[in-house]
């Protein structure tokens, strides 16, 4: 199962947005090299994260972009729900009026179960999670690499 660059890239730029000190504002251009998101997609994926309130924007030479709440208060799941995704493994799940054996099929409850576990899980892990083991990961690399 492949997880939507959407999501992907939205916990990118969640993350990095954890791991710089708080007040700080992160240029689109410096989220885009650190995190390896092509900057027209962070532009676009901000916008969403601007909408659903994760993230808030500064304008101009000196503007970013920073956390609008506390990275321990952004379960992964939100993230998911707010860039209007789920994590349905197949199709039917997320769109049952389309499947054309819904109701009558053995598998979809063996799906929409993977996709409840799926979620649960990701319900428990938050963006401050990933930035706390991102920000370990930083410093293995600098150790290594002197």
């Amino acid at each position: 199962m492949l997880v939507p660059m959407k999501i992907d890239y939205g916990v990118r730029i969640l993350v990095h947005l954890a791991t710089i000190p708080e007040n700080s504002i992160a240029k689109g251009s410096e989220i885009s090299k650190a995190r390896h998101i092509p900057e027209k997609f962070l532009f676009q994926i901000s916008n969403d994260l601007l909408k659903k309130k994760f993230i808030k924007s500064v304008r101009g030479p000196n503007g970013g972009y920073s956390l609008a709440k506390n990275p321990s208060e952004i379960s992964i799941a939100d993230v998911i729900h707010g860039l209007d995704k789920t994590m349905a493994p197949v199709s039917c799940i997320e769109f049952p009026d389309l499947c054309e054996v819904s109701g009558q099929c053995s598998q979809q409850d063996m799906w929409s179960d993977v996709e409840k576990t799926l979620v649960s899980k990701l319900e428990t892990i938050s963006v401050q999670d990933l930035a706390d083991r991102d920000k370990v990961f930083v410093e293995d690399l600098k150790i290594k690499k002197n």
